[in-house]
């Protein structure tokens, strides 16, 4: 029997009626591949209203973060805790429906050159999201004393990721070693999000073969600065040549 209820949350502030055409259609390919699903389409208000009626005590945090996306971020892991099931970001389209994967899993996480916050499945109360919630509290100022150079964003989006985003998701499941318990999935890149680059036994590679992959990230990062979005086509055009010549060196 499966552990992870067969629940999908979404979340969209602005609301379901301002969705963009591109997320619908990717919502429509989610719902016709899971027709016996429960599905939960969360807007800013009803995000905070459910915040305010379970957890409280995140309030502060939560109102205290500058940029909409933290909030995003933050309560998508409550969420989790609450109800379990998966959150799926609203720009990721679907292939083949969830259920082959859950058997008896208590989390499903997906890994490209870290572990990503974009699709993630859960049971109720699983003990991994106390940690999150422990380090949201800690990181809440936004501020590291490093930042990685790879990644390539501006200081307000390396703030996101690294309070409430990926970064800091990843660095729990690396903490508590979650990634290597029995009832943790942990799906490789093509599975999710084919088109990233994903490390594979170690080293980064690029999947370009759809067949074995549930869906697809189109990674619209609609909550990118200008700036942002500028530097991440520039670095996108230098590393698909980069992997194109990899992959002529490769073949030969």
């Amino acid at each position: 029997m499966n552990k992870i209820p067969k629940i999908i949350h979404q979340i969209y502030f602005p609301g379901e009626a301002s969705l963009r055409a591109d997320y619908s259609r990717y919502r429509q390919t989610i719902l016709n591949l899971h027709p016996d699903w429960q599905y939960y389409f969360w807007d800013a208000n009803r995000c905070r209203s459910f915040l305010k009626d379970n957890y409280p005590w995140f309030l502060e945090v939560y109102d205290y973060y500058p940029h909409f996306m933290q909030r995003c971020d933050s309560v998508r892991y409550f969420i989790l805790y609450h109800y379990g099931g998966f959150y799926i970001d609203l720009d990721i389209e679907f292939l083949k429906p969830l259920d082959d994967l859950l058997e008896d899993y208590e989390l499903i996480l997906s890994k490209v050159a870290g572990f990503s916050n974009a699709i993630m499945g859960s049971i109720p109360q699983d003990p991994i999201w106390t940690k999150v919630f422990e380090e949201l509290d800690k990181r809440k100022s936004g501020k590291r004393e490093k930042i990685n150079p790879f990644i390539f964003l501006g200081n307000s989006e390396n703030s996101v990721c690294y309070s409430t985003g990926p970064l800091l998701l990843n660095d729990c499941i690396v903490a508590e070693k979650y990634h290597e318990k029995s009832t943790v999935r942990v799906c490789p890149g093509y599975i999710f999000e084919p088109d990233s680059p994903m490390e594979i036994n170690g080293k980064i590679v690029k999947w370009k073969d759809k067949k074995n992959s549930y869906s697809i990230h189109h990674m619209t990062g609609g909550w990118l600065s200008p700036y942002s979005k500028f530097i991440s086509l520039i670095f996108d055009i230098y590393a698909n040549v980069y992997w194109e010549i990899s992959g002529l060196i490769k073949n030969k």
